[in-house]
């Protein structure tokens, strides 16, 4: 870089907090020096590098910054070297190349790779930046070593005032002078005097391009005009000597200024705050900073900033990108300070030189914790700000003790250092208190991108007014609108200035972090814990509790997919006995997502347990949330409290245990095999889900009774491939009303049974609750009960199945064996070959599968009534009974009745295919009868044995028509 001089300070903190320590080589900043030190700012923490351009370009005039490259662009008011190319890493400042601008530069502005510069002749020029060249990147686009660094592509004349040699009085004299240049994607404005210009930047290659828009803003020069960072090509603020602040809706036809806003001194500049779309701050030459809440028609600011003794105008503001509550200030007496918003006083966070020589600050831009100021005289800084000076200026909502957890990670967190905020975190555990649990979770809560909600906010449709000839009650409603705002922009301070600022990349953060996504996974469990110990206490009390948007049971259910991330995670973290009380609160009023909740919760310990010894949990510590979701249980007293004896005459008396021996027995269940437990649990959703559905109830009853036999052929599966230790209840794959401790599911599949006239289904599975068992014996299925309460026909629901089965199930299928044999004896070719087979295979899989010759016998007690004297009165007991004799007649009479169907339609001469026909008759209960004597051949008991050998010689007679 021919004909420049580069000065470059080394990175160097700024002056101690000692009083009498002096700025080398700026012994007149000593005072301010020392007082700021002493009494309103921190500057030990910033590190400030600076670097000088040369004496004959030192008529800076601005300064643009690269979005996403460490590349800074410097303008000079020189008619030589006027353009400067700066680069940005770390601790130094290194030019990487100058140019000569036909005309001197007065603006800048960077867009990716593209420049724009405004000249003093009102036009503003379009360069294309080779920055990867520029920066020395390996990767420069091909071809590109023999083009130019910096190419024209373009100028955009604006619309000029006439030059005259005196003003008028009060007025500023016209410019030709572009002011300010800013981009906003492809569109770019440029600011001449009062009037901003649009254009787009594709037309660059037009002869002559027009703008897209003109707007006149102010009779007087504007100093600043900026695009807003939120709404695209939309909204321009825009400052100006007359003092006045106006905003600029480029979506409205005719007159755009859509926000205003003035004061007596004039205005240097106007800065959009990048991650609070609604609020300005100007830059006044009174010496204050006002920022404005523009949700607001007002005549006063929201808040003020001004420092307590410097006698310096601000010419520049740039808002901190990092922090919602910092906002730095470019001074005329070349000095740079950075604001927090937080209070009134407006304490001084930073106080650092911003220049070696004479000469104000003339731009001022910020970049991360970096900020950047440009002097006149041609002194570029870069303040960067060290965590330990934004930890000391951090904001502690709930005390400053440095002792604490809390404390500790405010203090990191607003220094954005969220590793050691993450590491405060895991330290120690979290306090049981619900309260700092509830500050650390505000502390990393994440904050959406506020631009993403445009309809939070919106322009006041009427301008703001503050004039003498106002009437009492204008000037009333002035002040309502001025306190209104002050109250806004605290609430906004207070909501957003602690912890995390909006749009903050903790994700990303996270993933690269894995100590971030440790303690953000133990603050999501504390809130999540504390969260539903609010919602469970809710429930537990008055109605009134918890009214607002949601119940409390609903707002669980929305959290069911966060819970079982959780629990899948760390099951430790959340309490078994919490989970069954959140469990317990979805199901009254959706049992599908309370099923669904405790299921995966179940799923997520069995997964834990299966890891070994290791793991800290047990599908034992999961009886509570089991009876939950499967009550009432088997074990459960019947609803019924019926004290009688259980119907049948091998019965005992039922015992109705309490809630806790409830619990014994099904953690006993869980400890013995828990995957058939949860099994249980999926099909209770399932049965559930079909009875919801509805329909006609023929169809919901195949559907229940086809989920039952799915569901026992599973459990089936499930103990012969893990070989469990035998649980303490019987579970007979064979007969489903013994593979699940759902009463509720057992009632249902019973009941689907009785609409199906599956009688036979119905009486084989029902025994097991009507039977006692035979002492030290084996069950015959290789699943031994380990205890006598094992047997179903110790349990409670055992008197509601007795009593359904004496009354309901066993007359009506008495009945029917009653009328066909009525009419085998009368015309045995008049039945249907359907009635046959439906009937033989109901008695054959009776006299197979029952377990115990008075199965089918029962004792009815009938409803007792007292008379005037207190004696009981009323009928006997009635006993009805299908004797085990009676069946085997039953199967003999009606099995020679079917063969002599078939022998009828096998020899009937007038049709052609007789024996086909017969066939086709005989095989549907051929095939039957042969599975159902082939699945019984190893568990036959002695005394079924002669059933089976019954069957199978009618199998054999049967077989003559069924292969024909």
């Amino acid at each position: 870089m021919s004909g420049t001089r580069s000065r470059r300070q080394s990175t160097r903190g700024v002056a101690t907090a000692s009083p009498t320590t002096a700025v080398a080589g700026c012994s007149s900043a000593h005072w301010r020096q020392a007082y700021v030190a002493s009494d309103t700012g921190d500057t030990s923490g910033v590190q400030s590098t600076s670097l000088g351009l040369p004496d004959e370009s030192r008529f800076t005039t601005s300064l643009a910054m690269s979005e996403d490259q460490p590349l800074l662009a410097v303008g000079s008011g020189s008619h030589e070297t006027n353009m400067f190319f700066v680069q940005s890493l770390d601790d130094q400042l290194d030019v990487k190349a100058s140019f000569a601008s036909k005309f001197p530069i007065y603006a800048l502005a960077l867009h990716g790779n593209l420049l724009l510069a405004g000249t003093d002749r009102s036009t503003s020029v379009l360069y294309r930046v080779d920055r990867a060249r520029l920066l020395g990147y390996s990767e420069a686009d091909a071809g590109s070593e023999d083009g130019p660094l910096v190419r024209c592509v373009g100028t955009f004349k604006s619309k000029a005032a006439r030059s005259v040699d005196v003003a008028a009085p009060g007025s500023h004299a016209p410019t030709r002078r572009v002011s300010c240049v800013d981009f906003a994607g492809d569109a770019f404005l440029a600011c001449v005097g009062g009037v901003v210009s649009v254009w787009d930047a594709a037309r660059s290659q037009q002869q002559q391009p027009q703008p897209l828009r003109v707007e006149r803003v102010s009779a007087q020069p504007l100093t600043r005009a900026a695009w807003s960072p939120h709404g695209g090509a939309t909204l321009v603020a825009a400052s100006g000597v007359d003092g006045g602040a106006a905003i600029v809706d480029l979506r409205r036809r005719g007159r755009a200024v859509a926000w205003r806003a003035a004061t007596a001194a004039g205005a240097n500049d106007a800065a959009w705050s990048p991650l609070v779309p609604h609020w300005l701050a100007t830059a006044g030459e009174d010496g204050a900073v006002r920022v404005w809440d523009l949700r607001y028609a007002t005549t006063t600011p929201a808040m003020t900033v001004r420092h307590a003794t410097s006698a310096g105008v601000p010419r520049r503001v740039a808002w901190s990108p990092t922090h919602v509550d910092l906002i730095s200030v470019g001074t005329s007496d070349r000095a740079w300070r950075l604001h927090s918003l937080r209070d009134t006083l407006s304490p001084v966070v930073a106080d650092c030189r911003a220049a070696d020589d004479v000469g104000a600050v003339v731009s001022a831009c910020a970049k991360g914790s970096t900020f950047y100021t440009l002097s006149a005289c041609g002194d570029l800084f870069a303040h960067r700000l060290t965590p330990q000076a934004l930890s000391l200026a951090a904001v502690h909502r709930y005390g400053d003790s440095g002792d604490s957890v809390l404390s500790r990670a405010e203090s990191a967190v607003y220094a954005r250092d969220i590793r050691g905020a993450a590491d405060a975190v895991l330290s120690q555990p979290l306090s049981s208190d619900a309260a700092t649990t509830r500050a650390l979770c505000d502390l990393f809560a994440a904050k959406p991108r506020l631009a993403a909600a445009a309809a939070e906010w919106t322009l006041p449709t009427t301008l703001p007014r503050a004039s003498l000839t106002d009437s009492a009650a204008t000037a009333a409603d002035s002040e309502s609108t001025d306190a209104a705002a002050r109250r806004a922009m605290a609430g906004d301070l207070q909501r957003l200035g602690y912890g995390l600022p909006p749009d903050f990349p903790l994700d990303a953060t996270a993933a690269r972090h894995p100590a971030v996504l440790q303690a953000l996974e133990r603050l999501n469990t504390a809130s999540l814990r504390s969260a539903l110990d609010d919602l469970v206490a809710q429930s537990e009390g008055s109605e009134d509790a918890g009214s607002g948007s949601s119940p409390p049971w609903k707002a669980a259910a929305d959290r069911a997919q966060q819970i079982v991330q959780c629990v899948t995670a760390d099951p430790t973290l959340l309490d078994a006995r919490l989970l069954r009380a959140v469990v317990k609160l979805v199901l009254p009023n959706d049992c599908i997502a309370g099923l669904t909740l405790g299921l995966g919760i179940c799923q997520a310990y069995l997964a834990h347990q299966r890891r070994g010894p290791a793991s800290a949990v047990s599908c034992g510590d999961l009886d509570g949330l089991v009876h939950v979701l499967l009550f009432p249980t088997v074990f459960d007293a019947d609803s019924a409290n019926d004290s009688a004896m259980a119907a049948g005459t091998t019965t005992r008396a039922v015992g109705a245990p309490d809630a806790h021996a409830v619990r014994e027995r099904i953690r006993e269940c869980l400890d013995a095999c828990p995957d058939v437990v949860f099994e249980m649990v999926r099909l209770e959703i399932s049965i559930q889900d079909a009875v919801l559905k509805g329909g006609e109830q023929a169809h919901v009853a195949e559907a229940i009774v086809q989920t039952m036999k799915e569901h026992a052929q599973t459990v089936a599966t499930l103990l012969d491939s893990r070989q469990p230790q035998l649980p303490p209840v019987q579970i007979h794959a064979l007969y489903p009303t013994t593979t699940t401790i759902s009463a509720s599911a057992v009632r249902l599949y019973l009941n689907s049974l009785v609409p199906m006239r599956a009688y036979d289904e119905y009486l084989v599975n029902s025994q097991w609750w009507r039977v006692a068992p035979l002492s030290h014996a084996s069950t015959g299925e290789g699943r031994v009960v380990g205890s006598d309460m094992g047997w179903p026909s110790s349990y409670p629901l055992a008197r509601m199945i007795n009593r359904q089965t004496a009354t309901l199930v066993v007359p009506r299928f008495a009945r029917q064996l009653d009328v066909v044999r009525a009419a085998v004896a009368k015309e045995p070719l008049s039945l249907e070959p359907r009635l046959y087979r439906d009937t033989l295979l109901k008695i054959a899989r009776i006299n197979i599968l029952m377990r115990c010759d008075q199965a089918l016998t029962f004792t009815i007690p009938p409803p007792s009534s007292q008379s005037a004297d207190g004696t009981v009165a009323g009928p006997k007991s009635v006993t009805t009974s299908i004797s085990e004799s009676l069946l085997v007649d039953a199967f003999d009479e009606i099995g020679n009745a079917f063969l002599m169907l078939l022998e009828a339609l096998a020899r009937h001469a007038s049709h052609r295919d007789a024996h086909k026909r017969a066939a086709a008759e005989a095989l549907p209960l051929h095939e039957s009868l042969a599975k159902l004597v082939e699945h019984q051949s190893v568990s036959i008991t002695a005394g079924r044995k002669p059933h089976v050998a019954s069957v199978t010689k009618y199998l054999r007679k049967l077989e003559h028509y069924a292969n024909a």
